[in-house]
């Protein structure tokens, strides 16, 4: 087993009702949105919005109940790392990441899973599009990386004794919440969060896994899922 080098942060009650809320009640509300096939789908740019917004008012409430809670953010991973080391971090695990996207988009597709229309409906088409999608990537790349692989994964290695059993945990719950993009969504969503998890676990921090996030929901939109997902589908699609 590799070194368990994961941050570890004793949470009082405001902390561990968050972390409630983000493992159990934030994936439940995920599960339960509507996945009715005829119900229309928003604008592209709106969900880009809502997205951003959503996404960095979670990252807020997390840092407000740390603040709370007295816990200074490089607690949660948010520390310094020298450049080369950070660069080294974030090209490992972005191209780690994006293996594990091709090697499960491909292997549903080979087995006649069908991923959720809303994940081919989330691609940009358009330049105004991508330019707000590069935002979405940004924000989730900080919001996410923070909220679930930082403070989740403190919170839980403090209650498990272990960073690498917290990962898991947290990366379920994360998994869930893309329950929007189906089953295939969510087992990709999770074991891409494993790999994102890699550099906290490991003593990098978090500042890789937030560039490798912001990387890889980057590269993806704008351009490698048509390359990932087998062309008849993508042309039914698009």
């Amino acid at each position: 087993m590799m070194t368990d080098l994961a941050p570890a942060i004793e949470l009082g009650w405001v902390g561990r009702l968050f972390l409630f809320g983000l493992l159990v009640g934030v994936p439940i509300i995920a599960v339960l949105q509507p996945i009715d096939r005829s119900i229309p789908l928003p604008p592209r740019r709106d969900l880009y919005l809502s997205g951003v917004v959503g996404t960095l008012a979670l990252g807020a409430l997390v840092w407000l109940a740390l603040w709370i809670e007295g816990v200074p953010l490089a607690a949660v991973g948010l520390h310094e790392v020298d450049a080369l080391r950070f660069l080294a971090w974030t090209g490992a695990t972005a191209l780690g990441a994006l293996a594990g996207n091709f090697a499960i988009t491909r292997a549903a597709a080979a087995f006649g899973v069908e991923e959720s229309r809303l994940t081919y409906h989330l691609m940009p088409r358009e330049r105004g599009e991508r330019r707000l999608f590069l935002a979405l990537s940004a924000a989730a790349g900080l919001g996410e990386e923070f909220t679930y692989h930082g403070f989740a994964v403190a919170g839980l290695a403090a209650w498990t004794g272990s960073g690498w059993w917290a990962a898991v945990i947290a990366n379920l719950a994360f998994g869930v919440l893309h329950g929007y993009q189906g089953q295939v969504g969510m087992a990709r969503a999770a074991l891409i969060g494993m790999v994102l998890t890699l550099p906290v676990i490991l003593g990098a921090g978090l500042w890789p896994s937030i560039a490798a996030h912001f990387l890889v929901d980057a590269l993806l939109g704008l351009w490698l899922w048509k390359w990932m997902i087998p062309g008849k589908r993508v042309q039914a699609e698009i």
